[in-house]
């Protein structure tokens, strides 16, 4: 508004109490459209507040949020999932709990950019989402949730990117949980299966990470089945 940063913050502030912007953060401010008449608070997409709250820096939106973006999600979440290479606090985002996932540098790859209403955010790719699933299935609504994510990508999964991107996470947890699926829902071929298995060291892991350590298990695999495969499937087919 070429006027000094004190002038602007006196200028929001009686605009905020017009309802001619909505404050979102110290600093941050969306404004209210013309068109909404007396309307006195408004909020654009989330997902395009979280972009503008980074200012800049790299992120993108993961885990439930990019399920949700890609429609891949049968439950609504009103949280949303941001994976960045720097490490953030939880926080209140215009009323949205934003939770932050740190990544290194080499684990951070596997997204694109998407417009949302002519805002470009950056969002993981369906792979990728996958596999942040296959990761911290909490973030995702669980297990279930993860693996209906599976069954509903089905026609558009890339295989080869999927395995490429298990082994680039270096988890061998993740390898185990995403052989178990792909099988389970007949998602890869057999000789992509094997590849799969072949490299996996012994040992066994938590199909979901989050739950006790009950109930069957997967000697092909390495998986304590703690949410058991019937339960999958079940879930799958409703």
């Amino acid at each position: 508004m070429d006027v000094p940063r004190e002038r602007a913050a006196v200028l929001l502030h009686d605009a905020a109490k017009r309802g001619l912007v909505t404050p979102i953060r110290r600093g941050l401010y969306n404004l209210v459209p013309f068109e909404l008449g007396s309307e006195t608070f408004h909020l654009a997409s989330r997902y395009q507040l979280v972009h503008e709250s980074m200012a800049g820096a790299r992120y993108y939106l993961s885990h439930g949020s990019a399920m949700d973006i890609h429609q891949l999600a049968t439950q609504p979440s009103f949280d949303v999932y941001v994976t960045s290479l720097t490490r953030r606090h939880e926080m209140n985002l215009g009323g949205t709990n934003v939770h932050y996932v740190y990544s290194s540098a080499d684990r951070f790859f596997g997204m694109q950019k998407i417009d949302l209403g002519g805002q470009w955010v950056q969002v993981s790719d369906v792979e990728r989402t996958l596999i942040d699933g296959l990761t911290l299935p909490a973030y995702c609504g669980g297990m279930v949730e993860v693996a209906k994510a599976f069954v509903m990508a089905r026609n558009q999964l890339d295989i080869p990117r999927l395995t490429d991107y298990g082994r680039r996470m270096k988890k061998w947890a993740i390898m185990r949980r995403l052989g178990f699926i792909l099988e389970l829902f007949e998602l890869a071929s057999h000789q992509q299966l094997d590849e799969i298995r072949a490299a996996l060291p012994t040992g066994y892991v938590k199909l979901d990470p989050d739950l006790p350590s009950e109930g069957g298990s997967s000697g092909k695999w390495g998986l304590k089945l703690n949410v058991s495969a019937e339960e999958l499937i079940s879930a799958v087919s409703h």
